[in-house]
């Protein structure tokens, strides 16, 4: 399969310096190998996709306040992963032509991420290590509704 054409694919995409802490590899970040997070031996780029798809889920996004991480490497991500950040562009605008430049399009990811990595924190700290099963549910709820429509 032939990869896709990215239009001004921007170099990282970017979270803020108060996230640094979760999203590294580092003892005490979520992904290191040892930690008991889900995301533990994972990439940046695997947690970055996730949280953005939870912040779209709840429909929330904030904007990121200078200084931001431009850590996770966009020519790291797979296409399915850069197609799933696109695609939220894509519903909102309800226009293919947003593909043209892509870059605000990370940007709008970023903000979804920003929110989505603010509601898993606050899962872990509600939940505790029984988290994914908050998750796990809730995601079954979701479907559950998509399947009825």
């Amino acid at each position: 399969m032939m990869a896709a054409n990215h239009n001004n694919e921007p170099r990282d995409a970017s979270y803020t310096k108060e996230q640094l802490e979760i999203y590294t590899d580092k003892k005490g970040g979520w992904l290191n190998k040892d930690s008991k997070s889900i995301f533990a031996g994972k990439f940046q780029k695997d947690l970055f996709i996730f949280a953005m798809a939870i912040g779209k889920n709840r429909d929330k996004k904030s904007s990121l306040k200078p200084p931001k991480q431009a850590n996770v490497r966009v020519d790291a991500m797979t296409e399915k992963q850069k197609w799933a950040l696109l695609s939220i562009s894509i519903s909102e605008s309800k226009n293919l032509l947003c593909l043209k430049d892509e870059s605000p399009l990370y940007a709008e990811a970023e903000e979804y991420a920003h929110e989505g990595l603010s509601i898993l924190i606050s899962r872990v700290e509600k939940y505790g290590i029984n988290y994914p099963k908050s998750l796990e549910t809730e995601l079954k709820e979701i479907l559950s509704e998509e399947s009825s429509l």
